[in-house]
Order: structure tokens, then C-alpha cells, then sequence
């Protein structure tokens, strides 16, 4: 053994394979040292050995083709591709001149015929025997070149494909960060996904198969797939897959390794009317011993409604048991087959379909009525003014147009420019309003917004308004009809809304009060003596009032008739005393009400631009249960407020908008 081991290195050494030359100059080996570095070293042993090996068998190196070769070349070259087509199984001859040992110069019929059936093995079109640049390449990327080997920690002084440290002298265990060289193989079976779908709707990027791998005994590359598709139209006949499937990608995960578009030509046909493609240069990786999914997508062609569906299966190609290839780290190729119904993923692709939107405000979104400060130079940039939710239903569906409509008290008032924007701040588009008058519509005519189905999509409509806003009120709608999208066919759909979707009045002023509801309670108490019970509701609601664009005057209670809120007491279960916005109905004229300004602070007269005041309304409801006396109706009770006024620099705004929070819990008042 240790003769045979030295006689390798030795080889090694004359091919200049091994040792690297720095170390060959600073060190003096001896026979025993390369027989420990190679023992030391079991994986370039095993690297040496094939490549050896191959030297051996007459493998020519990539060097040996310079030219294109034919039908009649003579020469070196021609024996030494004789001898690498009989090497690797596709023999030139089966005796005589040309087979296996007794190569010729001459480029005939038989090399021709030898050539073909490799280049159809081994991917490269066209395969008719032709030997120029691209079997060039393709016998280049079959040469082994001993490389770095990994492992632990790289020795001190050993550099890649050394044998020896040139730091210490002694043998190296490890040559660097590289590929292992060992030699390996895979397994491989039918991947659980993608599973086999009979409602495909989708055109792009569509998963149709799934081979599962496993490598063993290296880290291994696949390469190669040859793969049978079969097309057929439901209740007809097989066609050729490249009439239907456009492109083919293999993804390693979500990471695309290769794609490649494909037709008619691309396919070939076989005796058994089967059709198959061959891709290389696929790069698959998978570590050693370990499993990996590669997944095969395709882009396919769009049906119409008038279509017949298409059934597509998918497998390894059955005329060729070797139709998965992979490469170890030596450099020796392993072939598995993924043909036969156990390996077939079928699918049924449809045509795209319809899809339905249905849309509706979103009420937590779209803003309640409330005061905008007009700049006086600016106007109001960007007004919140309506929230909407687009929903697909069926299928996905893509928003192209959408129409608004636009209101304000008088043109004045009426926004310049309309802005569409999603929740997440992203802008869809601008409508120029500057022109409409009151009532008028605009549209976002070039939208690309899509929606996946059983989705929502969340809009919203912002308006900029100019400074002759100053006092108005201005409001947007999206009418009936006004949202368009194309469905999964490429037809367009406007169904949507079925009713006009209306937002609230937006109030702007160029000195505004800010009403903030800071808390609201309600307590009930019952004073029982002999003669009388008088039970007490009593409310209590803590306001903040902040001015924006000027200083603000002190709101007052100080009587019915002097106050500057419209303050009611109103039952929730007493129709007739209830509050509404349209009825307010103060209550009988058989209880007892009171009602003041409980606490306000600060207790100046006014307070500055941005100056706030707090201030708690407290009121009371006394109903006495004496004999004849106050009879009110049992019911719950609240406190509520419907009106608001303020002065902010100067401008007095009465404000019964924005309040219908402004409320109290109910409380239970016995007769």
C-alpha cells in the first residue's frame, strides 16, 4: 500500500497537482512525508486518485479542443474526442477502428452520430454532431480541477492544495476554505409541495413541481433536469407544451437559480409522442447529507372564458432513466430518475375569471366633523376628509379609476387638488379640482392599485383647500358606480359603490376652537325621609377648549339664557325625552333641573394662540316621589351637549358639529 500511495504521489508531484509551488521551494520531501501528508489528507487522496484516474482511462483535458471540428477533420484533436465520447459511454464505434483503445484521426458518420447523443445527454442544442463552441464549453465545465478542501481549522503555512505547512513542515490536515472534494450521489423523490391543484387562475410565476434531494457522501450540485411536460386541452388532444407554457424557473426557496422562456422549438417529441426539455446550468446546492426542495415554476399563456382548460402534468422525463443530474465535489456525476406516475404532479389551469369589490366607509378612519384653521397663506394642506375600504371578492381584482365628487357652502370653498393615498401614506394619485363647481365630479383616471382576493384595501381622500375657504364647509362623496377595476380576465367592472359614500362636513375659519371631551361621569342618589323620597341624577362633563390661530375669550355659564353651550338632559329609554340631533326635547316640566359651570381654569379673561381652557358642566336632575309631586317617568338618564360657542381671534364660531361624543352614561332615575 505504501508503495502504491507513493507511487500516486509521485504522479502527483510530475503533474504539478499537489503541492504548491511555494512550499515545493522552501521544503526538501521526502517519500515517507508525502506518504503521511496524503494519509494525513484522506479527501485529496481521494482527489488525487480520481484525477488519476481519469488520466489513466484518457481523458482528455479541455486544453486538447481549440477548434471546430466536422465531417472530415483529421488530427489529434478528433482522436482525443474519439477517446472522450468512448470514455464517458458513447461509443464511436462498437468494434473496430474507433472503439474503445484503437481511436482514429478521422472525423466520420460514427464520431458524428457518438457526438450527437452526448450533446443531447448532456444539454447542448443543437445536438447533431457538430463539435464547435458550445461543446467546447461543455466539455471545459467537465474537467476536474483539484481545489481548497475545508474542514476545521486551517493549518498555519497551508495554503490551498498544499501538502506541506511552510511555517512548521508538517503535513497538512486541512488546504484552506473550499469545496470538499469527495466523491458523492443524491436521492431524490416527488416533493410534497407544490401539491396538485385543479383551480389554477394565475398566469405568472405558477409552482408545478417539486423534487425532493437528498445528497450523500459530498456536497452535491444539480445541474441538470430533463423534463416531460404534458398540455392538454380539456376534452382534446396533447399539444406542444411551448404553445401554453411560456417560461421555466427553478427556485431554490424564494431564490431564483434559473429561468428560462421557452416555445414550441424548444421542446423535442419523441416515439411515444412524449415531449421533454433539457435545462442545465441549474446550480442547485445541497450539503452535504442534507434534504432540499427545487422547485420548478412556469409562466403560462392567459385563457379566455372561451377557452378550454388546460390539464398540465409534470415529471422526469420517461424515455431517459437519467433525467435529474447533479455533480459531487470530485467532479463525478449522479443520475436519478423522477419519471413514472409517482413523480407526476398534475394541474388543471382555468382561465382568469371575474372578481367582485365591494366598498364601504371605514367609520373609524374618516374623520367627524370638526374645525380646519385656514392659513393665510396657505389655505388647508392635505385635509382628511373621507376613509373607504375596497374588498375583492371571487378573484383578484386591480383598481384602475376612481371618480369623487366634491361639496362646500359656496365655490369658494371647494378644494384645488384631491390627493388618494392608502393608510400606509402611499400616494395612488391627484385630481386637479380647481375648476369644478359645486357638486362636480373629478376622477383618478390612471390607478394601478391591486387587491388580492378576500383582501382589503384601505383608502383615503385628503383635499387642499385655498384661502377663500376662510368660513366655509366643504364634504366629498365617492357616488354610485364610481370605483372601476379589471377583473382577472382583463375586463372592467364600476358596480361599486352601490350608494353614494358621503363624508361629514369639514369647517374651516381662519381662527378655530379645538372642543376636546376630557371625561364624563354620571351618579344617581336617593334622599329617603317620611313624608318624601327625592332622587338625584347628577352629570358631570369636563371639556377642553384649545384656540388655533388666535386668542380665546372664557366660555360662560352664569344662567339659562347666558351660557354659551346648549346643554340637555335626555333618557335613553323614555322615546319621548329622548335627545336626537333633528328633535331636542327638554325634560317635563314635573322635574327639577339645575345646571352651571362647575370649575374652569384658569380663571383669566383670555388665553393665547395655542392657550387652552378646562372646564367641568355639572348638572342635576331632582325628581321627588312624594304624593303628587314631580312625577317624571322612570327612565336612564344623560347630559349631552349640542352646542358650542367660542370667540377665537375675534371670530365667533356656534358650533353644533363634532359633539356627538359630548355625552354622559346613563343613570337609572325611579319614579
Amino acid at each position: 500500500m505504501k508503495k502504491i500511495v507513493l507511487g500516486l504521489a509521485i504522479t502527483a508531484l510530475a503533474l504539478g497537482a499537489l503541492v504548491a509551488p511555494s512550499s515545493v521551494a522552501a521544503q526538501t520531501i521526502t517519500a515517507d512525508q508525502i506518504i503521511a501528508a496524503l494519509f494525513a489528507n484522506p479527501a485529496l487522496l481521494a482527489q488525487l486518485q480520481a484525477l488519476l484516474a481519469g488520466s489513466a482511462a484518457g481523458t482528455p483535458a479541455a486544453s486538447s479542443f481549440t477548434r471546430d471540428l466536422t465531417i472530415g477533420s483529421t488530427g489529434d484533436d478528433v482522436k482525443a474526442l474519439q477517446q472522450l465520447l468512448n470514455s464517458k459511454g458513447f461509443a464511436v464505434a462498437a468494434t473496430g477502428a474507433g472503439s474503445p483503445g484503437s481511436e482514429s484521426m478521422y472525423f466520420g458518420a460514427l464520431t458524428q452520430s457518438a457526438l450527437a447523443k452526448w450533446q443531447a445527454a448532456n444539454g447542448v442544442t443543437p445536438s447533431v454532431g457538430y463539435f464547435g463552441p458550445k461543446t467546447r464549453a461543455a466539455i471545459g465545465a467537465m474537467v476536474v480541477v483539484p481545489g481548497p478542501v475545508p474542514g476545521g481549522t486551517t493549518d498555519a503555512g497551508c495554503t490551498a492544495g498544499a501538502l506541506f505547512s511552510s511555517t512548521t513542515g508538517q503535513p497538512c490536515s486541512t488546504t484552506g476554505t473550499g469545496t470538499v472534494a469527495e466523491e458523492g450521489s443524491i436521492t431524490t423523490k416527488l416533493a410534497a409541495s407544490p401539491v396538485a391543484d385543479a383551480n389554477i387562475r394565475s398566469t405568472v410565476n405558477v409552482p408545478v413541481w417539486g423534487i425532493e434531494v437528498t445528497s450523500v457522501g459530498s456536497d452535491m450540485t444539480v445541474d441538470r433536469v430533463d423534463l416531460q411536460v404534458e398540455v392538454t386541452p380539456v376534452g382534446g388532444s396533447a399539444n406542444n407544451p411551448g404553445a401554453f407554457v411560456k417560461k421555466i424557473a427553478f427556485y431554490d426557496g424564494d431564490t431564483l437559480l434559473k429561468e428560462q422562456s421557452v416555445s414550441n422549438s424548444d421542446f423535442t417529441k419523441d416515439s411515444s409522442d412524449r415531449y421533454h426539455i433539457i435545462l442545465t446550468g441549474i446550480g442547485f446546492k445541497v450539503p452535504k447529507s442534507k434534504v432540499k426542495n427545487l422547485t420548478v415554476k412556469f409562466d403560462v399563456s392567459s385563457l379566455n372564458t372561451s377557452d378550454a382548460n388546460r390539464t398540465v402534468a409534470v415529471q422526469g422525463y420517461a424515455g431517459n432513466a437519467n433525467n435529474v443530474r447533479a455533480t459531487d465535489t470530485v467532479g463525478l456525476q449522479s443520475y436519478t430518475d423522477m419519471s413514472g406516475t409517482a413523480n407526476k404532479r398534475t394541474h388543471t389551469f382555468k382561465p382568469a375569471g371575474s372578481s367582485t369589490v365591494t366598498a364601504g366607509i371605514n367609520t373609524g378612519s374618516t374623520p367627524d366633523s370638526t374645525n380646519w384653521k385656514v392659513s393665510t397663506s396657505n389655505g388647508v394642506d392635505k385635509m382628511t376628509m373621507l376613509a373607504f375600504d375596497v374588498r375583492s371578492e371571487t378573484g383578484d381584482s386591480k383598481i384602475t379609476k376612481i371618480y369623487v365628487a366634491v361639496y362646500a357652502t359656496a365655490t369658494a370653498g371647494l378644494p384645488d387638488t384631491m390627493f388618494l393615498y392608502d393608510d400606509a401614506g402611499t400616494l395612488y394619485g391627484t385630481a386637479d379640482t380647481s375648476s369644478l363647481t359645486n357638486g362636480q365630479q373629478t376622477g383618478f383616471t390612471s390607478l394601478n392599485i391591486p387587491v388580492t382576493k378576500d383582501t382589503v384595501k384601505k383608502l383615503v381622500l385628503k383635499g387642499t383647500f385655498p384661502t377663500t375657504a376662510n368660513g366655509q364647509a366643504a364634504s366629498t362623496s365617492l357616488p354610485a358606480s364610481s370605483i372601476q377595476w379589471e377583473q382577472p380576465d382583463g375586463s372592467t367592472s364600476s358596480s361599486t359603490p352601490s350608494s353614494a359614500l358621503v363624508s361629514n362636513d369639514q369647517y374651516m375659519y381662519g381662527a378655530v376652537p379645538k372642543w376636546e371631551l376630557v371625561e364624563a361621569t354620571s351618579v344617581v342618589a336617593t334622599d329617603s325621609g317620611s313624608s318624601s323620597a327625592t332622587t338625584t341624577g347628577t352629570f358631570k362633563i369636563k371639556l377642553k377648549l384649545t384656540g388655533d390661530g388666535g386668542s380665546v375669550v372664557k366660555p360662560v355659564i352664569t344662567s339659562e339664557s347666558v351660557r354659551d353651550f346648549n346643554v340637555y338632559f335626555a333618557s335613553s329609554t323614555q322615546t319621548s325625552y329622548t335627545v336626537t340631533n333633528t328633535a331636542l326635547l327638554a325634560l317635563p316640566g314635573n322635574s327639577t333641573t339645575t345646571l352651571g359651570l362647575d370649575q374652569i381654569s384658569p380663571s383669566d379673561a383670555t388665553v393665547g394662540d395655542g392657550g387652552w381652557y378646562t372646564l367641568t358642566i355639572l348638572g342635576k336632575i331632582f325628581n321627588r316621589t312624594a304624593a303628587g309631586a314631580f312625577a317624571m317617568p322612570a327612565g336612564d338618564y344623560y347630559m349631552l351637549i349640542q352646542r358650542a360657542s367660542s370667540t377665537v381671534g375675534g371670530n365667533n364660531v356656534v358650533q353644533t358639529w363634532g359633539l356627538d361624543d359630548f355625552r354622559t352614561p346613563s343613570v337609572s332615575i325611579p319614579n
